[in-house]
């Protein structure tokens, strides 16, 4: 199964709470930081957005912590893309800490024109021929574990 966009980072000691282990908003950041990642290397990133007064705004987010990790520990963000329209791309990520899932985020994006007020509007082709070039297959997609049970673009 195909994994099209890595992210990876360390977990900060000031991520930790009173436990001992990173604070579920941290979680969160780590996989929004990777979902920033992953579109500037589409071609929508911070550059894109100043050029184009266009960026992409998160519709929907869905959440599994499988596990807690701790201060330094290594974090991978595996992101596969499930689908994608004209206008939005369904991201699934996984987060691997030591070899071990430790959480799940599926979101949905949208693209969104901010002017002269915020509304959606189509990607450019190539950003939506390069999302569809790396899609799953739905069989790939039925697979994965810790899916979401109502994020989808129909």
């Amino acid at each position: 199964m195909p994994t099209p966009f890595i992210f990876e980072t360390t977990v900060d000691p000031e991520w930790i709470d009173y436990n001992g282990h990173m604070r579920d908003i941290y979680y969160g950041m780590v996989f929004s930081l990777a979902a920033e990642a992953v579109q500037t290397e589409i071609g929508l990133g911070e550059a894109y957005c100043n050029r184009t007064g266009c960026s992409v705004y998160l519709l929907e987010d869905h959440k599994y912590f499988l596990k807690e990790v701790k201060a330094g520990a290594p974090l991978r963000v595996e992101i596969s893309v499930l689908s994608c329209d004209d206008k939005r791309y369904h991201l699934y990520m996984r987060m691997v800490s030591d070899g071990a899932e430790a959480a799940i985020s599926e979101l949905m994006e949208l693209h969104v024109s901010q002017h002269p007020k915020p509304h959606a509007t189509e990607m450019p082709p190539e950003v939506v021929d390069k999302l569809r070039s790396v899609c799953l297959s739905n069989e790939d997609a039925r697979a994965l574990r810790y899916r979401s049970r109502s994020l989808a673009l129909r």
